[in-house]
């Protein structure tokens, strides 16, 4: 149950925001907002929903004149730099009517876009008999009032406390101050010079509150409020004009608002009109003709330009005949793919465009539209669970204990498989009937729909049959449910694997070394425990791929590469792990001797998704070497340890045992009363995976210990608890050299150290027995562009290495977001076919396992634009008001911690490590000053000052970016998962400690972080793609409500157009996802990758050849197996396969002339191979420069700086 205390706190975030930066409502005189009072220009104040007059160019006599301009701009670029024209959603040659083209010049000056606009604008379609529309435009204006024009609220003490006669330096002026129950004010103006050099009533004023000891008195607390009346201050006037605007091409005459002291203030409209395939477009703009006013007085601080400008600027249109348009891209689809995006997404309606604005519209089939400046959308959540059907037989079926040993019988397992699957029956039948109903013109994508679903259903069906035909494939399958069980069971028990302990906390009941204690286990005694259960698409995902991993020569293991695409936080990663566990057992269950090696390789393109999801991994590899140590099991799953491997890099973990022994005595040395020896782990492991013991742990006698174990030639991590069944070997290795020596059972790495196949000799091992039978790459969308291009063409040789006797092993993948993903996947894994699953359904809110809630969703996204300001500026300003929101939700929530941990800490993301920077500096300084005084500002809401938090800001920001190491990384993030309590704050000018505020964030974060209590968070800037934006985003609102401020740069031309589309991007933003790049075999990447794409094959599939000092001992011939496997994926293209002959025989014969010819000849691999950056004048041949990772893929630049 979502708790309502969230949802107004989320709402607090998004109020400050709004009244701090778009206005009115930024401060505390106590009036209606309509009206309000600011002690400040209302351009430092605002940071969007601004129209500014027009510049004008100054001429002068003098350069100098030139260059003079105020000291305060209103920011970092000025109008020149940013000119671009509004692009109309139909083109020209769409507009019939060519007797419109000569007041096109009229048009192009008022929809002319810089870093000042002075206009907004939407285009909305109506239908044709449509004459005319109800549009309302508003906005207000700021003016300095008189003193005797203004009033703040205050309460009867504190006006009396002005006038309290106690006080030894009276106020000069108390009997001009008037109370009227509810506000102070003056009666009449005061006297004397209130600027430089005050004198009477004002320095009366001065001489009052400075005086000694006036804190003592009362009007110490109110002073501020008069502070507020007798400073600085601008007043707002709304204007609203109403008009009801006949339907054709028209420009208003500027009507001057001749009230206010500037009579240079001056409003118009616009209206622009063109007809296209029977439906009326109408462009309504909203534009400031106020004067021109000069360039170089462009200042925050010019008062004249304050008292021109529009703040708050809207436009409102009402009709009843306003309908749906479709873009460009859905008229015309560029590829079937996007026809049949446009297809699903039918039902999502576009209702207009905003011009350097965003729009916004109620409900499907609105009467009114609005422009908007902070445009809003909830994102529904996705629900995985099949509740909608209410069928309790279907809930006994995903208990996943039901599924396992200890569950149904073989016959009642099968037939309720059976009935599972003919829930997706009577699913996809029902997607049928509501075909027929289509227009004829989409049934045809309806039927291709379908025909992927009948293909999954009819594998699902096959697969139950082969359960029941094959007693070996049904044992695998219950025992595999069983350690899914448990894995989840201890993943989401505190006692367990779920929170890290120290050796004294933990309890004494608990058995951990009883299979019992889990079978005949409790959940309903304990509350926050629940029976572990599959999601149905989790069931249905490893129910798919049964036949892959049991019958070798199956269609779905040879071609066709099952793909999860699921979003973030459905439960991906426990779908394929159902799927290891299947083949991890299967393979030891039908193999009596040569079980042995690696079975299961798993890999990802991050290293902090990689240590994230090699914890998680390892619980299961735990589980099942739990289940390999019972008697029962034995038989079955053999005595060799079941384990994983982490292969990394030596940035993340130490890869050799001598850098591993010097990283245990560091800990060791630590170890004492005074020390912090986990400081100095190195290792990806902080806790034993199966009982969250602390491998550095906390001893009685207030010592620590240590479970990293050193042995002659050898490193054992154990777990430090007695109880454990891996107090003697956790089975999980990180170091390569042991890797090496004895393989893993399930490899975990990342796509880079492949790359060390042609550099090393010991991943011979990882082949040379029975090869692996699963391939799993998760976050596949991560492997485009350069990166997938790399990895596409060295997959030939990690498939040819894994295959045996002509069998390949079976490949899945996983993602969020997918786009051109066939493609992708025929380049990567050499021609097979994608088989996403679960496949979509004729609507794209339901494809049976995955269907749109009816329920708010979680995650909301808030839209920002900046005018007259820089994104940066912006950012600072946005992260103080953020800062202060959760202050406010903290001041009122007191009593609630868990609403307060939910929304404390602070995401703010960023496209380019250059830009973190930039912020990180900005911390200590503008983001602290800034939040300050924002508090100070809003000092009558919040009560107090609460200087903690502020104070030490900059020592409570962490990073999560590329640029940390592996294991601060890891630190932060176990930082972040923790709760923090009300003990840990004060009002008191301290430090917090252990919080952390503010988290700066890359790409880093978009992938495998699962917090659930980061739910704020700010996003500088739209991602490269679309799926990054996405991925990243989702980070937050996950279990409760979130909040994701999306700031966006107006000079930035896709950007803004992101923003003025930013309801209907947002409702579909999946389909706007871009399709995938991967050119593997180009010119380009075969001759930057071939050197390496020889050697690894050459050292990793010829045993003789594997050994340092055996380069020498290559021949031409062992080239053919290569040449013969890559010709199947150059088929398709015979340039690209003449290429690559030729290219491949040209290095081997190379290779083979150095062994021969060199002065000393070639015998040694480190003497044949070149590091990436070894190219000079010297060595120009670049055959043999050699990848280290499969990042290194743009053209290097070398300089070499010759000595006269």
């Amino acid at each position: 149950m979502l708790n309502e205390n969230d949802l107004r706190a989320r709402q607090k975030f998004q109020n400050r925001i709004t009244k701090g930066m778009l206005g009115p409502g930024s401060d505390t005189w106590g009036l209606e907002e309509k009206e309000e009072i600011i002690s400040d220009y209302p351009l430092q104040r605002y940071f969007t929903g601004i129209l500014f007059p027009k510049s004008e160019k100054i001429y002068s006599d003098t350069e100098a004149d030139d260059k003079e301009v105020e000291a305060e701009t209103l920011g970092e670029q000025g109008e020149d730099e940013y000119i671009q024209e509004n692009i109309d959603d139909v083109t020209e040659k769409d507009e019939p009517n060519e007797n419109k083209k000569e007041k096109n010049e009229d048009y192009e000056k008022i929809s002319q876009n810089n870093f000042f606009p002075n206009n907004i604008g939407l285009t909305v379609c109506v239908a044709n008999s449509t004459k005319e529309i109800d549009v309302t435009f508003s906005f207000g204006v700021y003016f300095q009032p008189k003193l005797s024009e203004t009033k703040i609220k205050i309460s009867e003490k504190g006006f009396k406390s002005f006038s309290d006669s106690q006080i030894p330096i009276q106020l000069s002026f108390k009997d001009k101050l008037k109370f009227d129950g509810k506000f102070m004010c003056l009666k009449r103006e005061l006297e004397g010079k209130a600027s430089k050099g005050r004198s009477e009533d004002y320095k009366s004023f001065d001489e009052f509150k400075k005086q000694k000891e006036f804190s003592k008195f009362d009007a110490s607390n109110f002073v501020w409020k008069l502070e507020k009346l007798l400073g600085r201050k601008w007043k707002r006037r709304e204007i609203e004009i109403r008009k009801k605007i006949k339907i054709e091409d028209q420009l208003s005459s500027p009507l001057e608002l001749s009230f206010l002291s500037h009579k240079s203030l001056k409003v118009s409209f616009s209206v622009k009109t063109y007809t296209f395939k029977g439906l009326q477009f109408v462009k309504i703009q909203l534009v400031n003709n106020s004067d021109n006013h000069p360039r170089n007085k462009f200042s925050n601080l010019n008062e004249i330009l304050n008292s021109k400008c529009f703040f708050q600027s809207k436009i409102k249109i009402e009709s009843s005949n306003i309908v749906p348009y479709k873009n460009y891209r859905e008229e015309f689809p560029f590829d079937e793919e996007a026809e049949k995006l446009n297809f699903i997404y039918r039902e999502i309606k576009n209702y207009g465009v905003g011009h350097n604005c965003s729009i916004t519209w109620n409900g499907d089939n609105p009467k009114e539209i609005e422009s908007t400046f902070l445009p809003t959308i909830d994102i529904p959540d996705t629900k995985n669970d099949l509740e909608h059907l209410k069928d309790s037989r279907l809930d006994k079926i995903l208990m996943i204990k039901n599924l396992s040993i200890f569950g149904f019988d073989k016959n009642e397992t099968i037939q309720e498989l059976r009935y599972f699957v003919s829930k997706y029956e009577d699913w996809i039948n029902e997607q049928s009937i509501q075909k027929e109903k289509l227009e004829s013109s989409d049934k045809e994508t309806a039927s291709v729909i379908i025909g992927k679903q009948k293909e999954n259903l009819h594998r699902l069906e096959s697969n139950i049959e082969l359960l029941e035909k094959n007693e070996e494939a049904f044992q695998t399958f219950q025992l595999s449910n069983l350690a899914m069980f448990i894995q989840l069971f201890i993943s989401n028990d505190k006692d367990f694997a779920k929170e890290e302990k120290d050796l004294i906390d933990l309890k004494e009941e608990v058995e951990y070394d009883d299979l019992n204690y889990f079978l005949n286990f409790n959940f309903e005694a304990k509350s926050e425990s629940k029976e572990p259960k599959y999601r149905p698409f989790q069931l249905a995902f490893l129910l798919l791929n049964i036949d892959g991993i049991v019958n070798k020569e199956s269609k779905s293991r040879k071609e066709i590469v099952d793909l999860i695409w699921f979003p973030t936080g459905g439960g991906k990663t426990e779908a394929y792990f159902a799927v290891t566990a299947f083949t991890i057992i299967w393979r030891r269950l039908t193999n009596e001797t040569k079980f042995d090696g690696i079975s299961v390789i798993m890999r990802y393109t991050l290293r902090l998704l990689t240590a994230q999801q090699f914890e998680r991994a390892s619980r299961l590899i735990a589980v099942l070497d739990f289940l390999r140590q019972q008697e029962e099991f034995k038989k079955i799953l053999k005595d060799k340890q079941i384990s994983i491997g982490l292969w990394i890099g030596q940035s993340s973990t130490p890869n050799t045992l001598k850098v591993a022994f010097k990283s245990i005595d560091e800990i060791d040395k630590e170890c004492k009363p005074t020390g912090n020896p986990r400081s100095k782990n190195k290792f990806q492991i902080s806790s034993c995976p199966w009982c969250g013991t602390k491998i550095i742990s906390k001893i009685s006698n207030g010592n620590w210990d240590s479970g990293f174990r050193k042995r002659r030639k050898t490193l054992k991590i154990c777990c430090l608890n007695g109880k454990c069944p891996f107090k003697n070997e956790i089975p999980v290795n990180v170091v390569d050299e042991l890797l090496y020596e004895t393989p893993p059972t399930l490899l975990f790495g990342t796509v880079d150290k492949f790359a060390q196949l042609a550099w090393q000799e010991g991943p011979l091992s990882f082949f040379g027995k029975l090869p692996p039978d699963l391939i799993i790459q998760d976050e596949l969308h991560l492997l485009s562009g350069p990166l997938g291009s790399i990895t596409g063409i060295f997959e030939s040789v990690i498939e040819i290495l894994c295959m045996k006797n002509g069998i390949a092993p079976k490949v899945i993948a996983s993602t969020a977001t997918t786009r051109n993903t066939n493609e992708q996947v025929g380049k990567l894994y050499g021609n097979r076919t994608v088989n996403i699953f679960p496949p979509t359904g004729i609507n794209y809110n339901d494809s049976f396992f995955a269907k749109e809630s009816q329920e708010q969703g979680k995650r909301r996204y808030f839209g920002f634009l900046p005018t007259g300001k820089t994104a940066l500026i912006t950012q600072l300003q946005i992260l103080s008001h953020l800062l202060v929101a959760r202050l406010e939700n903290y001041s009122e929530n007191v009593s609630d911690m868990e609403n307060v941990n939910n929304y404390w800490t602070i995401v703010s993301y960023y496209n380019s490590l250059k830009d973190v920077g930039k912020t990180y500096n900005k911390v200590g300084d503008e983001i602290k000053t800034g939040t300050s005084q924002l508090q100070i500002r809003l000092k009558s809401i919040l009560k107090e000052n609460f200087y903690f938090n502020y104070s030490g800001l900059i020592n409570r920001t962490k990073e999560l970016t590329s640029r940390i190491e592996s294991e601060k990384i890891k630190s932060t993030l176990k930082e972040l998962e923790e709760n923090f309590t009300q003990e840990k704050f004060s009002t008191d000018k301290v430090y917090l400690n252990n919080v952390i505020d503010l988290v700066l964030a890359t790409n880093m974060i978009s992938v495998g972080i699962d917090i659930n209590r980061l739910n704020i968070m700010l996003m500088n800037g739209m991602p490269k793609n679309v799926a990054e934006y996405i991925q990243a985003s989702s980070r937050v609102g996950r279990k409760t409500f979130g909040l994701v401020v999306t700031l966006l740069d107006a000079n930035r031309p896709r950007e803004k157009s992101y923003f003025e589309h930013f309801q209907p991007f947002h409702r579909a933003f999946y389909k706007s996802v871009e399709p995938l790049s991967v050119t593997p075999f180009t010119e380009n990447t075969i001759s930057k990758m071939l050197s390496s794409l020889l050697v690894s094959f050459v050292r990793q599939y010829y045993p003789e050849l594997n050994g340092e000092d055996q380069a020498k001992d290559f021949t031409k011939e062992k080239i053919i197996p290569l040449v013969d496997f890559l010709k199947i994926r150059f088929a398709s293209d015979e340039e690209e396969l003449k290429f690559f002959i030729n290219e491949i025989n040209r290095v081997a014969d190379d290779w083979i002339s150095k062994t021969k010819t060199e002065i000393a000849d070639l015998k040694k691999y480190k003497e044949l191979l070149k590091e990436p950056d070894s190219k000079t004048k010297e060595n120009k041949n670049n055959d043999w420069v050699t990848m280290n990772s499969m990042r290194e893929i743009d053209t290097n630049t070398f300089i070499r700086i010759k000595e006269r």
